[in-house]
């Protein structure tokens, strides 16, 4: 596999909406039986990379959040996802 060089984010993020669709119309044109086994080969390292993903987080207590507009709660989304690189990144530089 070789390595891909994009000259912009915006290139790069059309380029993973590409193969996130490749893959997704893939799955949707499987047979049952097919898109069974399909996620039992790759459930698995999915789960894998979430939880080393997320390993060393912190853990909150769960709350209930209400936001105004869709804006808003991508937001915080973002927001929460930049905390959560930023604490994997300092996790793996330790």
């Amino acid at each position: 596999m070789a390595a891909r060089c994009f000259r912009t984010i915006d290139e790069m993020a059309e380029y993973q909406v590409d193969r996130e669709l490749e893959q997704a119309l893939r799955v949707q044109a499987m047979s049952s039986d097919e898109r069974y086994q399909w996620l039992a080969d790759h459930w698995g390292r999915l789960q894998d990379d979430a939880n080393v993903l997320f390993a060393g987080t912190l853990s909150t207590q769960a709350t209930a959040r209400c936001y105004a507009t869709p804006e808003e709660k991508n937001r915080f989304d973002d927001a929460r996802e930049i905390e959560m690189a930023l604490q994997h990144q300092r996790h793996w530089q330790s």
